[in-house]
């Protein structure tokens, strides 16, 4: 899918699998672009993935629960502030009030709960609200960087030196989150932004059903050497072909008309007829 404005051009798709393991999909995504073009000038385009916790009651309900009240809220409450990076931020804590209330904590209800990641992009600004060890990661050029940090245990023992990092990668404990959407009244969220974007630049959201069976490099290579789509489709297979133990949901987003041959040709030829008016003007 292609959206352009005056401002930026954004090509991006998204794929969500169920993976080799497991019956049930409790990963959700959302990938949004308001009708209204003053909202979205104000918005911007909003890309959410949410990874509903397995380990408790009705995963699913609360990935699909939480990336619907963040779109409304982050598009439709007017008491939220200019700011995207803080109107990210208070919509991903809504979604927490919204789970929160849903739960009622007994024991044949355990508190639903999902991790979750939204990415704003308006005009050449990228903005990131995250919560939990889904991940946010931008390719640019021959580079990748990772925007988030996991809200894991073991992220936690990386960071006291309690473990390397490849130990944590194979720890039996790699799974456990310990901050997550709907399990507690107070959530802190982590913000990002304003991130300057430029023509070429990919971003990439995903669950840990893809992070942890592909390798950062090879989402370089991958996302940011073919058109989103097949982007997509070729990191789903992927992480199929290494097991596929978990739901593997991501999101492709490029900034500009790079690496994708149709919209490339259609600037270039719009730019060309621009330039032949002012030349015969």
């Amino acid at each position: 899918m292609t959206a352009g404005d005056a401002a930026a051009a954004v090509t991006f798709a998204h794929l969500t699998d169920p993976g080799r393991v497991r019956a049930r999909n409790e990963d959700a995504l959302g990938a949004f672009e308001p009708d209204d073009p003053s909202l979205l000038r104000r918005r911007g385009r909003l890309f959410v993935v949410a990874d509903g916790m397995g380990g408790h009651a009705r995963g699913d309900v609360a990935s699909r629960l939480a990336v619907d009240v963040v779109r409304a809220a982050y598009y439709h409450d007017d008491g939220l502030p200019d700011d995207l990076a803080r109107a990210l931020g208070l919509s991903v804590e809504r979604a927490n009030e919204v789970l929160y209330d849903e739960n009622d904590g007994s024991a044949e209800h355990p508190r639903m709960g999902t991790t979750l990641t939204a990415l704003a992009v308006r005009d050449h600004e990228a903005f990131v609200a995250h919560v939990g060890d889904s991940r946010a990661y931008l390719i640019r050029g021959r580079a990748i960087h990772r925007l988030t940090e996991d809200h894991s245990l073991v992220s936690e023992l990386v960071k006291n030196g309690l473990l390397t990092a490849m130990e944590a990668e194979h720890h039996p404990s790699a799974h456990v989150i310990v901050r997550a959407v709907g399990l507690a009244r107070a959530l802190p969220v982590e913000l990002y932004g304003p991130l300057p974007l430029f023509d070429g630049d990919t971003l990439v959201l995903c669950t840990d059903g893809l992070s942890r069976l592909v390798r950062p490099a090879e989402i370089r290579r991958v996302a940011g050497g073919r058109v989103p789509r097949r982007a997509c489709e070729r990191l789903v297979s992927l992480a199929n072909r290494r097991g596929g133990p978990d739901n593997i949901t991501l999101q492709v987003i490029r900034i500009g008309h790079g690496h994708d041959p149709v919209a490339g040709v259609a600037h270039a030829i719009g730019s060309l007829v621009g330039a032949v008016r002012r030349w015969r003007s």
